[in-house]
């Protein structure tokens, strides 16, 4: 039984860690176009 609920615990922390990385993951993907328009922005000036 106790082994039972460590596999269920490390199995949401395995999930819990893979959302955040994919949630960080698509935020810098998303914020890539505004950082490379800065720096073109910045590059014309």
């Amino acid at each position: 039984m106790a082994n039972i609920t460590t596999i269920e615990r490390a199995r949401k922390a395995f999930w819990f860690v893979a959302l955040w990385m994919a949630g960080v993951g698509g935020a810098m993907l998303l914020a890539l176009p505004f950082k490379l328009l800065i720096k073109a922005g910045a590059a014309i000036h």
